[in-house]
């Protein structure tokens, strides 16, 4: 039987490129060609093709509700754009799009995900992705690192991005980004409820004129003591369904609340700057998280102030502990304790320094990665 496909598309050279392709596959057939993208949805609720190949235009914003509204009628949609930056591949999955192929349109690309999309079961990517920033030693700078990294993760992807304070009894996320929000994480683990996505928003302090959320640790010592891995637990599954991206400041200590959000995380950044105890200390984490039965390649080696002269080079390191580092961020200690000292970003205090670059980067990999990983099931 074979399977309907549309097409949308302004450019008559590329509806003839695609055709040229799709002729090798005998189980597809085009049924339409729409220039006018209105008509074309229409056409799509009213007669549910199994597979769309979307052209974006220079609107993005409609396209990606155009995008949205296919998915829920059932189509299978192939994204194609010549802009294939991160942030656009991004948001077109985000969306609901299976998959997505740069323009001008390569034959082995755009056939791999035909046939990705005529498949009865195409794989669809998770609401959303936690990332738990941790050491179990402090000092190592986690909390510049966790709030430097949900700052570029909301600009880079243009998603909703919480970051949760579980720096437990005492976090700093407040004091890094400079908020002052009303409720704390003590207030809400009690009344978290998956299905109210805007309870959880409102209980987090928004970032200035951003997506970025924040949410916060509690006020007195007393109140984290009574926080228990279950609650958490079930905070992460309404945040899951409130946002894209959740970057987490765990606290340093090995016990059952911080192993819980670890295991259930989907990325791990473990922290250390280059010098014996903390390798050493880093070493023992890894084993930690073997003898849990952690996946080797969900734990991600980041190593803080780095400098080129180091006695101890970052090849030592991979020697020592086996395992290869991730990402290394540059020793800028003028910007960053400009940015500790104000409660800014790095990126507002100097947005062309080498580590603001560097946390804009990390991001991009972070979230490329993200995405592969989850596509490979």
């Amino acid at each position: 039987m074979s399977l309907s496909l549309v097409i949308f598309e302004r450019e008559p050279d590329t509806v003839e490129i695609i055709k040229g392709y799709l002729s090798e596959k005998t189980d597809i057939v085009i049924n339409e060609v729409f220039d006018d993208y209105n008509k074309g949805v229409r056409y799509i609720k009213e007669n549910s093709p199994k597979i769309v190949v979307f052209s974006m235009t220079p609107d993005k914003s409609t396209c990606y509700k155009m995008i949205h509204r296919m998915c829920e009628f059932g189509a299978n949609v192939i994204v194609l754009s010549e802009d294939y930056t991160t942030s656009n591949i991004i948001q077109a999955l985000r969306h609901g799009a299976k998959d997505f192929v740069s323009k001008p349109v390569i034959k082995k690309d755009f056939l791999e995900a035909a046939e990705k999309c005529s498949q009865a079961d195409v794989k669809v990517m998770k609401k959303s992705q936690i990332v738990a920033v941790y050491s179990n030693k402090g000092g190592v700078g986690k909390t510049a690192i966790a709030a430097n990294l949900a700052v570029e993760l909301t600009k880079l992807t243009r998603d909703k991005v919480a970051l949760v304070d579980l720096n437990m009894p005492i976090g700093d996320v407040t004091t890094f980004l400079d908020v002052k929000p009303s409720i704390d994480i003590a207030e809400i683990v009690n009344n978290a409820n998956p299905e109210n996505t805007d309870f959880i928003r409102e209980a987090c302090c928004k970032y200035k004129d951003t997506d970025l959320y924040v949410l916060a640790e509690p006020p007195y010592i007393e109140q984290s003591r009574t926080i228990t891995p279950k609650q958490v637990l079930k905070l992460f599954e309404c945040l899951r369904n409130a946002f894209s991206y959740i970057v987490v400041d765990m606290g340093t200590n090995v016990d059952k609340l911080n192993m819980s959000i670890l295991e259930y995380s989907d990325f791990i950044m473990l922290v250390t700057v280059i010098n014996l105890p903390l390798i050493r200390n880093c070493q023992r984490c890894l084993d930690l998280f073997g003898g849990l039965g952690f996946p080797e390649s969900k734990t991600k080696i980041v190593v803080n102030r780095y400098l080129e002269n180091d006695e101890i080079t970052v090849d030592d390191v991979e020697k020592a502990i086996k395992k290869q580092v991730y990402w290394k961020i540059p020793n800028n200690y003028y910007t960053m304790m400009s940015s500790i000292n104000k409660g800014i970003p790095v990126s507002e205090v100097n947005e062309n320094s080498n580590i603001t670059e560097s946390f804009t980067q990390l991001a991009s990999k972070i979230t490329e990665d993200m995405f592969e990983q989850d596509l490979k099931g």
